[in-house]
């Protein structure tokens, strides 16, 4: 298999989970995200009936998210009910995370996570 067809290929794997764990099995938002994993990873935040609002990598996901995040800001301004957005990660081994920025780019092309969108748009 070569590079090209890797990306595809872990690209759709990975959304294809994001998508499909359900919403009461992702992580609930809190103040330090002591649930979600500190392994490298992509992540997503999701809505209830929205669904993936913002898709984001990390080398630690945990900590990435204890950092801030503009796409809570913009589920805020939206009012968004914070209980029906939660968090869907998926740990990378090491090979796949060598990829993972042209990974998370087709997921992006494909998924088109309507913060994703705006946040780029504002920067």
């Amino acid at each position: 298999m070569n590079d090209r067809d890797f990306i595809a290929n872990q690209a759709t794997q990975i959304l294809a989970i994001l998508s499909s764990i359900s919403f009461e099995d992702c992580h609930e938002l809190t103040r330090n995200f002591a649930e979600v994993t500190p392994r490298p990873g992509i992540y997503a935040f999701r809505h209830r009936h929205i669904k993936i609002l913002y898709v984001g990598k990390s080398k630690n996901i945990r900590q990435r998210l204890r950092g801030g995040y503009k796409a809570l800001g913009w589920a805020f301004i939206d009012r968004l009910n914070p209980d029906d957005v939660r968090i869907a990660a998926v740990t990378l081994e090491w090979k796949t995370w060598q990829s993972c920025l042209d990974i998370e780019a087709r997921i992006l092309q494909t998924a088109q996570p309507c913060y994703d969108v705006q946040i780029r748009q504002e920067e």
